[in-house]
Formats: structure tokens, sequence, C-alpha cells
């Protein structure tokens, strides 16, 4: 056992190192204010996270200056927004999660406030998103979900609503819980979330990328979106300690597991009924796991790769859904992703948050513990050459 702690010592040793190279690397004299909205609210993740491992003054600094562009981009009604405006649901739940940690390491009310504001949008949105949608779908591949086909509300319908989404507004959400300690509307709607989410989970423990009644590549799985899906999970199971949610980022991951090969991670598989439907999108041999490249910008419209090299965004998403795993005390093989990226100078918001996050205080108890006994040995080992010599 304390073999496996000094692994893991030693791997937050280089993800540590890693991080200051990036922010020395990336951040110096950087303009925040040309970065879009996700962009800086992973940005304030990234110098929060990793100062509450180092205390480095310029970091704080940092993060609170993303912060304070994250609430000049927030309307009055708690809509955080970007320019082009595509999703403000995941634009305000990610920086909810910033502000919230940006209020439990500096104590200031204005990201409290901004964050609460933040997250009574959200709970107006779902209230609106179950009203609007109904619980019928006409397609059977809603009843590979958990739930089997006996949906609650249409919060859990795959033909009218994307998993990715629920993630992020959890992560949100929960934060508030986890962050700043409120409770009431937060906490329920949280676990409201994280519930759908559970019932959304297939079978090999992954989630189709929902939308899917007019759009047949939604009911692919995109392990991007897979990853955002853990999110709630995660932040779920951080808030209540149920095991089912620890198990669903289990499972989850476990499908992440299963797209990798020795070059890297698919970022798609592809959903049986649509190889006949994309068989003209791809390039190279038609099988299920692939990478993809959005064409033209259009999201649904994609060319897809046989190769898991064409791009890293499966790699990314691995990353850090070992990295949600490992915080809550689930083995995992992320010492070979980490290194993986960075033979290939990756890069990205995802990357850059896997490198700092870390919420398992456990955890740090137990390097503490590592980092005492380390030096009892060393002590020990000095005795011991010392009382040999003497001898001589």
């Amino acid at each position: 056992m304390k073999e496996i702690f000094i692994i893991i010592l030693v791997l937050a040793g280089s993800l540590n190192l890693e991080a200051e190279n990036v922010y020395e690397k990336y951040f110096t004299d950087h303009d925040f204010s040309q970065d879009d909205t996700i962009t800086l609210c992973y940005e304030a993740l990234f110098f929060l996270y990793l100062y509450k491992e180092n205390q480095n003054p310029d970091l704080l600094k940092n993060g609170e200056d993303c912060l304070s562009l994250i609430i000049e981009k927030q309307e009055q009604n708690g809509e955080i927004t970007n320019d082009p405006n595509v999703n403000p649901k995941l634009y305000t739940g990610i920086g909810i999660w910033a502000l919230s940690l940006g209020y439990k390491i500096t104590q200031k009310e204005k990201y409290k406030d901004a964050a609460l504001k933040g997250g009574n949008f959200l709970i107006e949105e779902i209230n609106k998103w179950k009203k609007a949608y109904p619980i019928e779908c006409p397609d059977e591949r809603n009843e590979n979900a958990r739930h089997e086909g006996k949906i609650r509300n249409s919060l859990e319908n795959y033909c009218y609503s994307c998993p990715n989404d629920w993630g992020l507004i959890c992560a949100g959400l929960g934060s508030i819980v986890y962050h700043i300690g409120e409770k009431g509307e937060y906490y329920s709607y949280a676990l409201l979330l994280g519930d759908t989410l559970y019932n959304m989970q297939l079978e090999n423990g992954a989630w189709y990328d929902g939308y899917a009644l007019k759009i047949p590549t939604r009911w692919n799985i995109s392990s991007h979106y897979v990853t955002m899906a853990m999110l709630g999970e995660w932040i779920c199971y951080k808030i209540t300690d149920d095991q089912k949610y620890r198990d669903s980022v289990k499972e989850a991951l476990q499908w992440m597991e299963n797209m990798q090969t020795e070059r890297g991670v698919y970022d798609i598989y592809i959903d049986d009924q649509n190889l006949i439907l994309e068989k003209d999108s791809f390039a190279g041999n038609i099988q299920n796991k692939c990478d993809f490249r959005q064409i033209r910008g259009q999201t649904n419209v994609k060319k897809y790769y046989s190769s898991p090299e064409e791009t890293m965004l499966g790699e990314y998403s691995l990353f850090l859904a070992e990295t949600l795993a490992e915080d809550i005390r689930i083995s995992t093989n992320r010492e070979e992703s980490f290194n993986y990226i960075k033979s290939k100078n990756g890069y990205s918001n995802w990357y850059i948050l896997s490198l700092v996050l870390k919420e398992n205080e456990d955890l740090e108890s137990k390097k503490e513990d590592i980092i005492k006994y380390v030096l009892f040995l060393i002590i020990l080992s000095g005795l011991i050459l010392w009382i040999a010599k003497r001898k001589i």
C-alpha cells in the first residue's frame, strides 16, 4: 500500500511541475480579456486550484482577474454569456464552478453572489425544459438507458435532452453546495440532474450524445460528452457520499478505457444504425470507433477517421475522466495518459484542469503521511549508516 501512495505522490509532483511549466509558458503577460467565456472559466479553475497547492499570489491574482471578466459577462438574470452565445447553460455551469471555488478561497461575497445568481438561472432553465418537452420518445434506443424507457420527466429523454448539458450544469450547482456550503434548491436540483444522468446511463457505462430525435449522429457516443456527464456524477458523489454516483463514474471510466488503443484514444463510437447512414463520411475503413472532425465548424456535420491519431480530443477526455475518478479513490492509468499527452506537447482547457483538479482531502492527508514516512526512512537510513561507520 505504501508503494501505491509513493507512486501517487510522485505523479502529483510531476503534474504540479507540468502545471507550473504551463503557467510560465502560456500565461506570462497573457491578455485574458481576449479569451472567450469557456476558456476564462477553465483558466480561472486552473489558477485557483494551482494556488491552493502552491500559494503563489500571482496565481490568485490571475484567477481573480478571470473571475472579474466572467462576472462582466453575466446578465442580470444570472446567465453567463459568450459571443457567439451557443449554449449559455454550459457557460453558466462551468462559470459557477469557478466562482464558487473563488469564494471558497477568498471569502469575497461578490463571487458568492454571482455564483448564486447563476445557480438561480440554471434552476429556472431546468424547470422550463421540463415543461417544454414531452416524456415520450419514438426511438427505441431510448430504452437502452438504465431507465429502460420508463422516463420520469423530459430531462431523461434522449430525443430532447443531452447528458453533457446536465453534467456541466450539475457541476455548477453541486459546486455551490460543495464550495460555498449552500444547500436548499441548489442541492436538490444538483441531485435531480445526478439522478437524471444515472438513469440515462447505458449498459456499457456511457451516454448517447442526445438531442437525437432529428439528428441521427446524436445517437453516437462521444468521449468528450461522456466526460462532461461524469462531471455531474462526480460532484454528486462529493456532496452526498452516495455510492451509486461513484459506481456511475467507474462504469463510465471503463467505457472510456475501452476506447483506448496503443496509439491513443478514439473520440467517438458510432452507433450501429448510423454506420450505414454515415458510410460516405468516413476516411479509411468503416468501423465503430473513430476520431472525427467537424466540417466547416458545423457541430453535426463530421468527417470520421479510422485512426485515433487524427485528434487529441479522446486523450484529453480520458485524462480528465481519470482525474475525476482518482479524486474519488478509483484507480486509473492516469500517469500513462499524462505522459502520452505531454509527449505530444498537448494543450487544452481540459488538460490544464486535469493537471490541478484535486478535491479529495483524504488524499491530501495521505500525501502528508507519505512525506512523513519518506522523511522517516531517510533519517533511519542515515542513522543506520552512522552506526555502521562507528563500528568500522
